[in-house]
């Protein structure tokens, strides 16, 4: 390893320190500069070897059950000491005496709001997301806990701003919880960043087929870098593009379900009036993505869809493709009834005879429709049912790849990165320069040492 090689500068200082002052060194004390070094080098090598191969994931959890706990107060019973002056020694110096004595006081805990997720973790929230989430869930909360109080007409300690300010504890306090209905609709997820091995991106990526796209490359052509910041409880799976927040909140939902399950995180990257060679360099910028990743990359101009693309490290080779071509397949249905109106296609299908009607009426192959029905109108009504002539981006075409989202992905495989651990890592051109300089410094320095100690050779 080249960086080991820093040990032939220790011989050389170690040498030239030796020839200059022979008589400064001992036999033994050749071996401290070679013996620390070699410690510095194995050191740095392994923090080389840990930060390059340490890269950030992101994790969807969904939330179970939420709490509300009421400010309370309780005694604290406490046995504090002290030093007291007692007299002085022989020598006139003053002694001390440590005295106890009781210090127990009323401690006031003020309000607070968390949550609990199917993963087992916990996160506090604030009063507001807490209040929503409160209405989402139906409004059906029951006492979990409670706290009797030592002083009952005590002002609520610590609740300014909240719905507690200038309240009393009264006699007992009570920790509220409100569980999750367990249904899509009420979804709401936890979403944070984590730590995982990947020795891929640290490795010589030629072995993979994979260009190295550099931050420059990315910037001048537009693609897409992770998220710097996580706010916990709302990260957006689009990118690119300002879609409705009941669009964004479906995508969001998304990862929070099957992020547990199938340790799957999502990604939808919109492309404006980009050319279908951006998708291969955004995958080859992000390296075919992190472990837990599906992104599908969707080229656009205005409405209309011009390219998709997706790419997974997951197992499942088939689902990539698949959510690659339903994109493709994301037309506008439109129906116009017999007194002229224009409806778009927007809620769930759940006859056949809707699809017999299109079939009948514009010769559409029904099997390819997405799971979408028109605004509520009678059979008999529809006159004519347009499809548009290019697959596009609208609240409808959204909400149906959410619904085919929804179903299927499911059927994500995870790969397991350790099937990589073989792959050796290389030290940046930068670290070993580093590393050769820390070595000279370390090894003169302690050379200097050796030359001045008092400890001779006097032979």
């Amino acid at each position: 390893m080249i960086v080991y090689g820093a040990l032939i500068v220790v011989v050389i200082i170690t040498a030239i320190f030796y020839f200059l002052n022979p008589k400064e060194y001992k036999w033994w004390e050749f071996f401290i500069p070679i013996l620390i070094t070699l410690g510095m080098i194995i050191g740095a090598k392994a923090l080389i070897d840990h930060s390059s191969i340490s890269f950030t994931e992101y994790w969807g959890e969904t939330i179970i059950s939420i709490y509300e706990e009421e400010p309370y107060n309780y005694w604290h019973s406490e046995t504090c000491s002290m030093q007291v002056a007692s007299g002085t020694d022989s020598n006139g110096n003053t002694t001390y005496t440590t005295v106890y004595y009781d210090c127990s006081h009323q401690d006031d805990v003020g309000p607070s709001w968390d949550c609990k997720t199917d993963l087992g973790n916990s996160y506090s929230m604030s009063e507001h997301l807490y209040d929503s989430l409160l209405v989402v869930f139906g409004n059906k909360k029951s006492v979990f806990n409670s706290h009797k109080n030592y002083d009952s007409k005590d002002k609520a300690v610590y609740s300014k701003g909240s719905k507690f300010e200038g309240t009393r504890v009264g006699s007992i306090s009570y920790v509220y919880q409100a569980q999750w209905p367990r249904t899509d609709a009420t979804r709401k997820g936890v979403f944070t960043k984590h730590r995982y091995e990947n020795r891929i991106k640290a490795t010589d990526l030629s072995l993979f087929n994979i260009p190295i796209v550099t931050s420059e490359q990315a910037d001048s052509m537009g693609l897409f870098n992770y998220p710097e910041s996580v706010d916990k409880f709302y990260m957006p799976t689009i990118l690119g593009q300002n879609v409705s927040p009941t669009v964004q909140a479906n995508f969001t939902k998304l990862n929070a379900k099957f992020g547990p399950s199938n340790e799957l995180r999502l990604w939808v990257l919109v492309f404006e009036d980009k050319p279908a060679i951006t998708a291969t360099y955004q995958e080859n910028y992000w390296v075919k993505g992190n472990k837990n990743e599906l992104v599908i990359c969707i080229g656009k101009k205005g409405q209309e869809i011009q390219w998709a693309h997706a790419f997974s490290w997951g197992l499942n080779g088939t689902l990539t493709s698949e959510v690659t071509s339903k994109v493709l397949e994301l037309y506008q249905y439109t129906v116009t009834t017999d007194d002229g109106q224009r409806l778009p296609i927007a809620l769930p299908i759940v006859h056949t005879s809707l699809k017999n009607v299109i079939s009948e009426v514009t010769g559409i192959d029904t099997a390819m429709l997405p799971p979408v029905l028109p605004l509520p109108v009678n059979r008999e009504k529809i006159t004519k049912t347009e499809k548009s002539k290019t697959p596009v981006l609208t609240e409808q075409t959204w909400i149906a790849y959410y619904d085919y989202l929804n179903e299927n992905l499911g059927k994500f495989e995870r790969r397991s990165f350790e099937e990589f651990s073989y792959l050796k890592v290389s030290p940046k051109r930068w670290q070993v320069i580093l590393i050769y300089i820390l070595a000279f410094l370390i090894s003169g320095g302690l050379n200097l040492w050796v030359s001045t100690n008092e400890v001779k050779d006097y032979k």
